[in-house]
């Protein structure tokens, strides 16, 4: 993954199979664009077993923003990030699904 984003990003496991990867100053569009991208490079990767057979894998993203300004917790940010991704496996894996906008009372909206 790391190879996927620029120097100026940090990516971190969370845990099991759960990534984050934050990128400061960076527009929506980029951001949605690079998990985009980093989501067709693992789906273009195919993993090889012992057995030598080979594996795809395939990874749902869900993407969340926060404008420096904000006063969004991080852990509300990655509720949002969390329902995102929830989103883009029930439309059925494999994609990227944008967060929708913090509410004033720090609800997803």
């Amino acid at each position: 993954m790391r190879s996927n984003v620029r120097n100026v990003d940090t990516v971190a496991r969370l845990g099991g199979e759960e990534f984050v990867i934050v990128m400061p100053d960076t527009h929506e569009t980029f951001a949605v664009r690079i998990a985009d991208r980093l989501r067709q490079r693992i789906a273009d990767t195919p993993t090889l077993l012992p057995d030598g057979r080979a594996l795809t894998v395939t990874v749902s993203i869900g993407c969340a923003m926060r404008e420096m300004l904000d006063d969004e917790s991080m852990e509300a940010l990655m509720k949002r990030a969390d329902v995102a991704l929830y989103r883009a496996k029930d439309a059925g894996r494999n994609r990227v699904e944008q967060a929708l906008p913090a509410t004033t009372d720090g609800s997803v909206a």
